[in-house]
């Protein structure tokens, strides 16, 4: 009895329906090397199971062996393979399932020659033109021929299978899918000038142009004046800002005696119209006082009267002449001559500014980057009192730059979500940055930590963990390993490497911002305190106990969360993948944990340079940065997704 290979499919996949098993509960019952991918391709009739398996699954199917054992047959299972390359060469599935069985005979040794005589190019490439005449499909030209595939593309299956792999890395850079790809491709004339923009650049016109030196720096201590209004409306606040401070100060002093009941002890109308103050000055409380929410905190209250209360006459001069160095930035990043780089960020409290500064400064500084002498738009340096006006300056920076840099913090913002969504639509490459947390006097580096197999980490908590993590590890997810190996690691650390880790993190982790999580006030408040002397480099390092194991537990806590973040952006957040909207093609992001990957990374993009691979999964055919892991292009293998792409995007 002799059937084809999507009949067999076709009755492997109506015994198990019948039998009430699932694909992956059939591959766990068979066991290795059988696993659900290989049952699924088998089903739809898109690749035959090497010998082995294919009896495993027939067998336990109870199939006939006189049905499926002709697909033990070598020669078949040769051209098997072969089709099934095929079919992912030109993004359609081939099938001899329709020709009667005296062609389908004709196509079987047209193809075994082609797989096993030694041809000159001009012969092979007739061979396999010939071969496509069987399929249905459109014949290849000779420049696609000898640029993708040769004579020696056909020494075996294997090798056939190899090249086809070669191409889609190609492919999938310029196409939504493999069916647009081979129809323009296959015709070319000049596959040079196809694949154009797949070419390595020189950054020679980046290194000849006029240094840009015209913006001023603006110190990081007078970063927080370009998140005010003007200064010369902050002059007509004074009155406001002197009612709200003083009530801040009297609030705060009541509640170290009184707790809540303090918040109480004042009328509805005074703490609505205090919530209204405190919002039109941009306040950093996170809950106004008529919430059920809202936290008691003393210290917290001090410091936010100290921030909002009326600013001296010198203190107003100098927020004045921040915002008019800012202006003049403005000015020069408006009529600069090209607009390399924009920044996407979002600047709630006064630690985002310094952050983002911190980082642009730095990456901007490399020994890679430094030479190219880019133009950048850094926003902590710009400053324009009206909002629609600011929106105006950002969208237009945006549409000018060749990239963009996502600075993803603990929570993100529509605004900057739409920026990058805006960067990927126009093609243009994103690269994501995610801090991370590193102590190399610890040995700590969760970025490197989080990168590690599930195996490995368990052999890490193994040899550094207490008894009960020996006992327990195996109950524990990969992201609380590596919580668990970096608290480990936190606790080993000295009181000046931890001092350190503050110093260095305190603005990217907000670790003021995370004082909530501890909820005894002189705890917070101490906590604070040791946050201003360490990072100010005054004071006491060594933190005492129970202060100690709080900090622990935050800087554990924001290292768990950004590893997360960084994860969500590599694999599966919303914004991973946009649509180039003139091509169809998905274009992702780039996820980078530190200034110097990020200057690699951006070098080579300038270069058109990134080091990469296609990583096919029974989902998707994926273009992966080898460095980051992140996934550059992405085809779907659903063939609705990939025929609904071919039909808008041709």
């Amino acid at each position: 009895m002799s059937i084809t290979l999507q009949e067999l499919g076709d009755l492997v996949a109506k015994t198990r329906a019948e039998r009430k098993l699932s694909q992956d509960a059939l591959a766990s019952k068979i066991g290795a090397p059988v696993n659900r991918s290989m049952v699924a391709h088998f089903e739809q009739g898109l690749r035959v199971p090497p010998p082995e398996s294919l009896a495993k699954i027939c067998r336990e199917l109870g199939v006939p062996e006189q049905i499926w054992t002709q697909f033990q047959d070598p020669e078949l299972q040769k051209r098997l393979h072969f089709e099934a390359s095929l079919s992912e060469m030109v993004g359609q599935h081939v099938s001899l399932r329709f020709h009667d069985s005296l062609v389908a005979e004709a196509a079987h040794k047209a193809i075994l020659r082609l797989l096993s005589t030694d041809l000159t190019l001009a012969q092979a490439l007739d061979a396999l033109n010939t071969v496509l005449v069987f399929y249905g499909v459109e014949r290849v030209e000779p420049p696609f021929f000898s640029h993708f595939l040769g004579p020696d593309a056909f020494k075996s299956p294997e090798v056939f299978e190899k090249r086809v792999r070669e191409y889609q890395a190609q492919a999938i850079r310029l196409y939504s899918t493999f069916r647009v790809a081979y129809l323009a491709l296959r015709a070319a004339r000049d596959m040079q000038q196809a694949l154009a923009p797949l070419d390595t650049r020189r950054d020679d016109a980046y290194r000849g142009r006029i240094p840009w030196d015209t913006i001023e720096t603006i110190d990081d201590a007078r970063l927080p004046d370009l998140g005010y209004i003007s200064a010369e409306k902050v002059q007509k606040e004074q009155a406001e800002r002197q009612a709200v401070s003083k009530f801040l100060r009297e609030l705060a002093e009541k509640i170290r005696g009184q707790g809540r009941a303090a918040v109480d002890s004042y009328g509805e109308k005074k703490r609505r119209q205090m919530d209204s103050l405190l919002r039109k000055f941009g306040t950093s409380l996170q809950h106004g006082f008529l919430s059920p929410l809202f936290v008691p905190d003393s210290d917290a209250l001090l410091r936010e009267a100290d921030s909002l209360a009326p600013k001296a006459a010198g203190d107003i001069a100098l927020m004045a002449s921040t915002q008019q160095t800012a202006q003049r930035n403005l000015a020069r990043y408006l009529s600069a001559d090209h607009m390399d780089v924009y920044l996407a960020t979002s600047m709630r409290v006064d630690a985002d500014f310094v952050s983002v500064n911190s980082f642009v400064a730095s990456l901007f500084a490399h020994d890679d980057i430094r030479p190219l002498k880019l133009r950048y738009f850094n926003p902590t340096q710009s400053w324009i009192e009206d909002r629609i006006a600011k929106g105006v300056v950002e969208a237009l920076m945006l549409r000018r730059a060749d990239f963009t840099i996502y600075m993803a913090q603990k929570s993100d913002t529509f605004g900057k979500d739409s920026e990058a969504s805006v960067a990927l639509g126009q093609g243009k490459p994103v690269i994501v940055y995610v801090p991370k947390l590193l102590i190399p006097e610890a040995n700590l580096d969760s970025e490197a930590l989080s990168m590690k197999p599930r195996e490995e980490l368990r052999r890490i908590l193994l040899a550094e963990g207490a008894a009960d993590d020996r006992e327990n590890d195996e109950t524990m997810d990969d992201q609380s390993l590596v919580a668990r190996i970096v608290t480990l690691r936190l606790q080993a650390a000295t009181p000046s490497q931890i001092a350190d880790a503050a110093r260095r993190h305190w603005a990217d982790f907000d670790l003021y911002g995370e004082a909530n999580r501890i909820e005894d006030p002189a705890l917070r408040e101490a906590y604070r305190k040791w946050l201003d002397g360490v990072t100010r480099r005054r004071g006491a390092e060594e933190l005492p106990e129970p202060l100690r194991e709080h900090f622990l537990r935050i800087l554990v806590a924001v290292t768990a969360r950004f590893e997360q973040r960084a994860q969500t952006f590599r694999v599966i957040h919303p914004l991973a993948l946009q649509v180039i909207l003139s091509t169809g093609v998905l274009n992702g992001m780039l996820v980078v944990r530190s200034v110097e990957s990020c200057a690699t990374l951006l070098h080579q993009l300038i270069l058109n340079k990134l080091e990469l691979e296609l990583v096919v999964d029974e989902d998707n055919y994926k273009l992966i940065e080898r460095s980051t892991r992140s996934t550059l292009r992405v085809i779907s293998r659903h063939k609705l997704i990939a025929n609904a792409f071919a039909a808008f995007y041709k």
